[in-house]
């Protein structure tokens, strides 16, 4: 028996509290079975489980040393939140929304810059299907607190659409310098614009924990956080990392139906994002909280789910997003076109005839059969 985790659908909250209200992808819970390696192969794994950025995260990783690392990652956690949380008032992200144009960030704050950056390029690539800046939008349809809007005003949305802008001129990030003694400090154009950086954070946030294992000389491990994953090496089986995505179904609860798809991994990351929970109804007319920044409205698609696989899980985490509002068709076109990113995509379509299947020419490798 291979050994399978189970990524459970969820709503994922915000980062600390109540975590990424805005994205799908979530793990309330990972299977892990095997029984085909003796227990002398898997003494020196350890694994970490727990509670953080308003989920689950799980963590495996091999060390002949046999040191616990969990004090440390939990401390990378607790820096995340302390940055990009919107969730606490103190936090970077929450005190640059808050002011007026500029704020200078403390000398510490890499994991935003971080963020800011990675999210600049995809934005770029993407032609803007990704994008953090529309947070006030986001709180204005409800998404952010789950208060929804039931009267939503077209010159609202059009006076909102005038902050939904992530170009250079928009948003900018100085680099400290310390031969002139600067700080760093973000900058923003328009006082009332936002960011909002959920759709990458937790993503990056799993990069950045990999890393941190690498430092430490394991070369065996996968971490995952809220349905975010990376890989790297070989399992306890000494197999590649067998990841187990659930079917996206309304209204199911997580982990009670069976895998849509198992994919193995290695030194590859996994992402997904969806709609198929996160909406609301009105007037039989569903609104889902993937919004299109170019409209201000939510996306209107029978797209119910993308798992993206790339190298780096912000890579796929922020990629997931865009292909969300670019739909099937054209995120293909754009994975095609753009062979030097290294993505592959899985897309699960709703349909009156059950769920149908599309994927990206070089997915099929990483399916198992």
């Amino acid at each position: 028996m291979i050994g399978v985790f189970h990524l459970k659908m969820s709503v994922l909250m915000t980062l600390v509290g109540n975590k990424f209200y805005h994205l799908l992808v979530g793990v309330l819970g990972l299977l892990f079975a095997s029984c085909s390696t003796d227990n002398s192969s898997r003494s020196n794994f350890i694994e970490i489980s727990g509670f953080a950025q308003g989920t689950t995260f799980k963590i495996i990783y091999e060390d002949s040393l046999n040191r616990d690392l969990s004090s440390e990652i939990d401390s990378i956690l607790r820096d995340f939140d302390n940055e990009l949380s919107l969730y606490i008032d103190s936090s970077e992200l929450s005190k640059f929304n808050k002011a007026t144009n500029h704020y200078y960030l403390s000398n510490q704050s890499n994991y935003i810059k971080n963020c800011f950056q990675y999210s600049k390029s995809i934005y770029q690539l993407s032609n803007g299907a990704f994008n953090p800046a529309i947070y006030p939008l986001i709180k204005y349809w409800g998404f952010s607190n789950h208060l929804y809007n039931d009267s939503i005003s077209q010159s609202t949305i059009d006076s909102l659409l005038v902050l939904v802008s992530f170009t250079d001129s928009s948003f900018y990030c100085i680099d400290n310098d310390s031969s002139l003694q600067m700080a760093s400090f973000f900058y923003k154009t328009n006082s009332y614009s936002q960011l909002d950086f959920n759709a990458i954070a937790q993503g990056y946030s799993v990069d950045v924990i990999g890393e941190f294992l690498s430092s430490f000389g394991c070369v065996n491990y996968m971490v995952e956080i809220g349905g975010e994953v990376v890989t790297s090496g070989l399992n306890p089986d000494k197999s590649n990392w067998k990841i187990g995505i659930d079917q996206p179904i309304e209204h199911s609860i997580p982990g009670e139906n069976d895998f849509q798809c198992v994919v193995a991994l290695q030194n590859k990351a996994l992402a997904t994002s969806g709609n198929y929970r996160k909406f609301y109804e009105k007037e039989g007319v569903k609104y889902s909280h993937t919004i299109n920044p170019s409209t201000g409205y939510p996306v209107k698609h029978s797209l119910l789910s993308v798992s993206v696989i790339a190298d780096k899980a912000y890579s796929a985490d922020g990629y997931a997003t865009a292909f969300m509002v670019m739909g099937v068709d054209k995120s293909i076109d754009f994975i095609e076109a753009n062979p030097t990113l290294g993505l592959e995509a899985y897309f699960v379509l709703g349909s009156d005839d059950g769920n149908k299947i599309k994927m990206t020419k070089g997915m099929n490798r990483y399916l198992v059969n």
